[in-house]
């Protein structure tokens, strides 16, 4: 199966704090890590942990333009690209405020595939499937 991940997903799985994960988002990336599933990493989650990772708020395991290198030869991810599609999904729902969350949700949504999110805010909009506990 194919998910999308939201940033702090992704951090958490990477920076080895599985604990954090939700047992089932654990689940979902532990298959992924095996080749059984594929996982999708927007180019906003990249560009979050860009951001974050230059302002010391958090800490990614490779400089960053290895680290985005390495997801990209890794061959159970996916990057996403913002495209048309993206920006124009993103468009139709205004109820998350956040910018970089309406993206994440919009490439779920796109791509028709749940999301790993522990944000309680997506997960109780009902804009898309999640996958966290």
């Amino acid at each position: 199966m194919t998910y999308v991940t939201d940033t702090h997903a992704l951090i958490h799985h990477v920076t080895e704090r599985k604990r954090r994960l939700g047992r089932r988002a654990c689940n979902v990336f532990d298959r992924s890590d095996r080749g059984l599933d594929t996982i999708i990493v927007p180019f906003t989650v990249l560009e979050e942990v860009l951001l974050l990772s230059e302002v010391g708020k958090i800490q990614i395991p490779l400089p960053f333009r290895e680290f985005v290198i390495s997801l990209d030869k890794a061959d159970n991810l996916d990057l996403g690209i913002n495209d048309t599609a993206v920006i124009l999904e993103a468009a139709t729902f205004t109820t998350v405020r956040d910018p970089y969350d309406r993206l994440i949700i919009a490439q779920a949504r796109v791509a028709g595939v749940p999301l790993i999110t522990g944000n309680e805010q997506i997960q109780g909009s009902g804009l898309v499937r999640t996958v966290w506990d």
